[in-house]
């Protein structure tokens, strides 16, 4: 019975752990940089990933600690919602993903193709 009440004890701190992006060695947003929109409106999935202090990768992409966020919403909106990276006008901007102490950047271009 101890054992079981310790490994709960131990998954718990690491719950906690996790949801508040603590011991993150990295995190970073897929598709990666450069991402290429072919015309306004047109939009793209992404995810968000990291690795902790233990070497572990895990999707953080719907944990609610992550932050995503464009450097120029005029040109790339993010809705965190349903996960995707919306072109609104022609040109360029960095999208930020920060999870507790780190960040990651990605280059988003959207041109004209069509």
């Amino acid at each position: 019975m101890r054992v079981i009440m310790l490994a709960v004890l131990v998954l718990g701190i690491f719950t906690v752990v996790v949801s508040a992006g603590i011991n993150w060695k990295v995190v970073w947003l897929e598709p990666s940089s450069p991402i290429i929109l072919d015309s306004p409106g047109s939009s793209i999935p992404y995810r968000v990933k990291g690795i902790n202090g233990a070497n572990y990768e895990a999707d953080l992409t719907h944990n609610r600690y992550l932050k995503v966020t464009s450097s120029d919403e005029n040109i790339v909106g993010v809705d965190q919602e349903s996960n995707r990276l919306i072109a609104k006008a022609i040109g360029s901007a960095k999208i930020g993903v920060s999870f507790g102490d780190n960040m990651g950047v990605v280059t988003v271009v959207i041109v004209n193709s069509k």
